[in-house]
């Protein structure tokens, strides 16, 4: 199986997709997802001609975590809405993916593969709750590979 993700927020997401055996290309502006077990793919014009390239077999599902780019793209390579995904944006026909949703155990299942050394929690930074702005300024910028931490 393979699927389409874009590259911001991906630091639990794709290494959970990879532990359970699928096969990765990310949608990215750098070779970051690499070393995540991901196949880079540059965004921009001729993206959907570079993944099908990448995955001539096609596409089997597509999360989108930064706008709308790559959500548009696994319709365009005919992934049907129903295996599409999105955080950043809303699509009609497309469900969003947020915490409300998640399936029942499955931060129990996550909190187990951090536990058992499956998984791991990269942190990007961490900061007292006095300096919150900084955090939030931080993580706003979306460039922050790992998670921004706020110390209570």
């Amino acid at each position: 199986m393979r699927e389409a993700r874009s590259e911001r927020r991906v630091s639990l997401e794709l290494p959970l997709q990879v532990i359970f055996g699928r096969r990765i290309s990310g949608v990215t502006a750098s070779t970051a997802l690499r070393a995540l077990g991901a196949e880079p793919v540059a965004y921009g014009d001729g993206l959907v001609d570079r993944v099908r390239a990448l995955a001539p077999a096609g596409v089997t599902a597509a999360m989108d975590l930064h706008g709308t780019d790559t959500a548009l793209a696994a319709r365009e390579l005919g992934v049907p809405d129903e295996r599409i995904t999105t955080i950043a944006a809303q699509i009609d026909g497309i469900t969003p993916a947020n915490g409300a949703n998640a399936a029942p155990g499955a931060l129990a299942e996550i909190a187990g593969l951090v536990a058992a050394g499956r998984l791991r929690v990269p942190i990007a930074a961490s900061f007292p709750v006095e300096q919150i702005r900084t955090a939030v300024e931080l993580q706003a910028g979306r460039h922050v590979r790992g998670k921004v931490v706020i110390d209570l």
